[in-house]
């Protein structure tokens, strides 16, 4: 993880994030959608911000391992939904996962994005907890 005052508070919320889509996925009977295009771009989305989030807590080498966990996760929940009597597995949803998360570390690896919480902390007066040493 990234050098952040607030670690455990940017790791929490993000964890929040992962237990709310866990929860909303698997919730019986789901919430009804007006049309098929909008759950997809709800999946994009919702993968894209887990994505994002936690992108913004690491270095840069780990992202791509974070892109693989949301994407296992959100296989997961597809797998699980499929076991309960109202909800399904869609191949579908799946790929709207996995297309949220590769725009989600396009923005990390290419934007300001990556790194987030260093540069929010920094803006808020925070200090890193632990500070490089002056020769």
């Amino acid at each position: 993880m990234l050098d952040l005052r607030l670690a455990r508070l940017w790791a929490l919320i993000g964890w929040v994030g992962v237990l709310a889509a866990v929860v909303v996925s698997l919730w019986p009977g789901g919430v009804p959608l007006p049309a098929q295009v909008w759950d997809k771009v709800q999946h994009g989305t919702g993968y894209a911000l887990l994505t994002l989030w936690f992108t913004g807590l690491y270095p840069r080498g780990r992202y791509l391992l974070i892109g693989v966990a949301c994407c296992l996760l959100g296989i997961a929940i597809e797998a699980l939904q499929g076991l309960t009597a109202t909800r399904s597995t869609e191949a579908a949803d799946v790929l709207a996962n996995s297309t949220g998360i590769a725009v989600a570390l396009a923005l990390a690896y290419t934007t300001v994005l990556g790194g987030w919480a260093q540069r929010v902390e920094r803006l808020a007066g925070l200090e890193p907890r632990c500070q490089p040493e002056t020769p």
